[in-house]
């Protein structure tokens, strides 16, 4: 079993049709994982917490990375005994510098992003329905069932959006790039999205100025965190009447 914890406890409001009630919920930890080839940072993975040996090996045999002995230096980092130029040109380069706690993310953010300063607010019977009309508007899953989706509504319930694509990142870039070309103001709108709220999600969400952002799946813990700091209602579990508030339930009336 891993030692280091998978799930966190936290405070959320629990929506059921008209009533609300607060509770706790249980999340899963999602927290970097920097790796080191012989002291030098070579990259930083967002995981679960656990069994990081087993993830490095499987992640640099994808990779082709011939390396030697992984020592896992603490819950946050990986020694790998391998010269740093073996990573060099590799897609899992991604964020070498991003640091090792969620902090750290956040702190990072700060450097970019405003917190979300408008007093938009939505109302749940019309947050009950986004999932839907993003659903609807999914014409490739409807012949695939293999894609992601992420739209963008106004408070009013109107989808205004919607893109898709078997990577969920890139999915809500897709959507930034066209909401950034076609001059939307995001003050009055919620980003909708077909899966689970990784921390990066809701950076992108942030970064774009997006005030609620909702799912039919679970957040992890750092998205949590994120919401929190930046003033970002986060509403996961979005099915019919019932949803889960984790950040900012103020904004949901």
């Amino acid at each position: 079993m891993p030692s280091v914890p998978q799930i966190r406890e936290v405070a959320i409001e629990r929506l059921d049709g008209s009533t609300r009630q607060a509770v706790r919920d249980r999340v899963v930890i999602e927290a970097p994982l920097q790796l080191r080839a012989r002291g030098t940072p070579v990259a930083t993975i967002m995981r679960t917490p656990g069994h990081d040996l087993e993830l490095v090996r499987g992640l640099l045999h994808a990779e082709s990375v011939a390396g030697g002995a992984l020592v896992q230096a603490d819950d946050d980092a990986v020694e790998i005994d391998v010269d740093a130029a073996a990573f060099a040109g590799r897609g899992l380069l991604s964020s070498a510098a991003c640091g090792v706690c969620g902090r750290v993310a956040i702190a990072d953010l700060e450097l970019r992003a405003r917190e979300v300063t408008a007093d938009t607010a939505i109302a749940r019977g019309v947050l009950a329905g986004l999932p839907d009309a993003l659903r609807a508007a999914q014409a490739v899953f409807d012949d695939t069932g293999g894609l992601h989706g992420a739209g963008l509504a106004t408070v009013a319930g109107t989808l205004v959006a919607a893109r898709e694509d078997v990577g969920r990142h890139n999915a809500v870039d897709k959507l930034v790039g066209w909401a950034l070309g076609a001059g939307i103001a995001p003050a009055g709108h919620v980003l909708v999205l077909s899966g689970r709220l990784g921390y990066e999600l809701v950076q992108k969400a942030i970064m774009l100025g997006v005030p609620i952002v909702a799912a039919v799946s679970a957040p992890s813990s750092l998205a949590i965190e994120l919401a929190e700091r930046f003033n970002v209602a986060l509403v996961g579990f979005v099915r019919g009447s019932r949803a889960n508030v984790y950040a900012h339930a103020w904004r949901i009336h």
